[in-house]
């Protein structure tokens, strides 16, 4: 190992130990928040869209902020934009604990600790690179990467346990212990020229910023507020909002492409002017990047959403807590870290046929999860397909990243991070907000439709719509005795055939997520077919 053209010293080692803690603790803070979903909804009568939108906010937030942060880091130094992202995310897990509403919770995590993870999630890629050279390199990004991956594990273990046993709020500060940890160990940073008048594009970055959070904000309130016809009001401070008659979704994701758009034509005008920008035309102007970057962006939406669906629909359909069902999800994780610790044995294969490897045995996986998603279905009838999904996605994983960053060259590293990195998770919000809409939508509508053909009803189509927004709501904030006391006002008619309708529902409903799953992994299969030949790339 190598840090710069010295060995490695014990210093060295004791910083990679900490930015490994620092990318663990992240991930075990956003992990947390699906396993903890149903007590908060309920602590704040809420619903799973606003925690959506807030899981949304603090990946976009982190990566709509990466190049600035990266200007900043140019500017006074890594080392002081790293104890500052420490700090700030130690403040926003604090008032998270203590948020008496759901304004402050999604303020405090989608925006203090999104800020925060800005440079926490950028910072060790790029001391990583300045540490490690060669195969040594490789190990420390395999690190890092492992680090992500069992940080989002232990936290919905950890989360589900703690909210079942105890309370959510006591969840978030465990983080804080790392926090002392990490700022102990990390004492080692390179020592780059700090360029005091490094010009900083302030206006670009609120402009991707609100272009890409309307958008994504948009995309996870539909299920709640509808696609075009209003659901229900935002009413925010008690004032009621219908924007032209139509639902505000349409409004939001409008906004959010103008936006996107005038950041296109600002950057643009910046580039001609010859000055700052938000983001270098270099990286996003070479097509083996941007063809990378789709990719995985797309792959980490299709399997974070899939995770996500498993941790709403398993519960109800298995009559599990959210601990146990977090430890029927685990051996998908697990068998995803054993990949990724054998990545280095010698498969004959190109990254770009690995990475393809991967996507079709994660097909394979997510068919065999359609099969086993059926009335009768257990933990186990499920396990294979989990595996299989797991085996699937180490592959993809182990390699994607070093495919998109071979197209940077040594000094673009950190840059290539601070767009890759944050743009993962906001593919991982995207996923969620996305599938996790279709899924409780779908079964709200399924349970609906099969109560009125059993009553031999014809309802109207606004009654109808009621009660499937109404019903959306009540899956997302109501305990289970709650729910069986609303299904057991339903008419004597109806509960003899009750359960069955609501398991249907609900293996429908998730049935229809895995279809959407499914094709997008062939999608995304067809798009590896452009990513770069990495050993060309070498030579090149």
């Amino acid at each position: 190992m190598t840090v710069g053209a010295q060995p490695a010293g014990t210093t060295t080692q004791k910083s990679a130990i900490g930015l490994c803690l620092t990318l663990f603790m992240v991930s075990f803070h956003l992990g947390i928040v699906p396993a903890i979903m149903p007590p908060l909804v309920r602590s704040f009568d809420s619903s799973v869209g606003y925690v959506q939108s807030a899981l949304v906010l603090l990946s976009l937030v982190t990566a709509a902020f990466a190049p600035t942060s990266e200007n900043l880091s140019r500017r006074w130094g890594r080392q002081r934009i790293f104890h500052g992202g420490l700090l700030l995310f130690a403040i926003g897990t604090l008032l998270i604990t203590i948020s008496p509403s759901m304004a402050l919770f999604a303020v405090s995590y989608a925006l203090l600790t999104g800020l925060a993870a800005t440079p926490l999630v950028s910072v060790p890629w790029a001391l990583m690179d300045r540490f490690y050279d060669g195969q040594a390199e490789k190990i420390a990004f395999l690190l890092l990467t492992l680090s992500m991956v069992v940080g989002g594990l232990v936290g919905s273990l950890t989360g589900g346990l703690i909210a079942f046993q105890l309370s959510w709020r006591l969840a978030f500060p465990l983080e804080l212990l790392l926090i002392p940890l990490i700022w102990g160990l990390v004492t080692e940073y390179p020592t780059d020229p700090i360029a005091h008048h490094t010009p900083i594009d302030w206006v670009g970055g609120c402009l991707s910023f609100l272009g890409l959070g309307l958008t994504l904000l948009g995309l996870s309130l539909a299920g709640e507020f509808g696609w075009w016809e209003a659901k229900k009001t935002l009413s925010p401070l008690g004032v009621t909002i219908v924007p032209f008659g139509i639902s505000i979704v349409p409004i939001l994701i409008g906004s959010g492409l103008v936006c996107l758009g005038l950041f296109v034509f600002w950057r643009r005008q910046q580039k001609q002017a010859n000055r700052a920008s938000l983001v270098k035309a270099g990286l996003l102007s070479r097509r083996n990047f941007i063809n990378s970057l789709i990719v995985a962006m797309l792959h980490s939406a299709l399997i974070t959403g899939l995770s996500f669906n498993l941790f709403q629909f398993i519960p109800p359909v298995l009559d599990l807590n959210s601990f146990q069902t977090a430890l029927t999800v685990l051996p998908y994780n697990f068998v995803m870290v054993i990949v990724l610790l054998v990545r280095f044995i010698n498969l004959q294969l190109l990254p770009r046929r690995i990475v393809q490897l991967g996507l079709s045995i994660e097909i394979i996986g997510i068919l065999w999860l359609v099969g086993a998603i059926a009335p009768g279905m257990t933990r186990w009838s499920i396990l294979p397909g989990l595996v299989i999904t797991g085996i699937g996605s180490g592959l993809f994983t182990s390699q994607i990243g070093a495919i998109a960053y071979s197209t940077a060259t040594r000094g673009e590293k950190p840059e290539a991070t601070g767009i890759f990195n944050p743009l993962q998770k906001v593919g991982q919000a995207l996923g969620r907000g996305i599938l996790g809409t279709v899924l409780i939508s779908a079964a709200s509508s399924k349970i609906v439709d099969g109560v009125i053909l059993q009553l031999d009803n014809n309802l109207d189509a606004t009654t109808r719509q009621a009660a499937i927004t109404y019903l959306q709501r009540a899956i997302q904030t109501f305990t289970k005795d709650e729910m069986q006391a609303l299904f057991a006002r339903l008419p004597e008619t109806v509960q003899p055939s009750l359960d069955t309708i609501i398991e249907t529902a609900a293996i429908g409903a998730m049935e229809t997520t895995l279809i959407i799953i499914l094709v997008a992994n062939l999608v995304c299969l067809l798009l590896t077919t452009r990513l770069p030949h990495l050993r060309r790339l070498k030579r090149a």
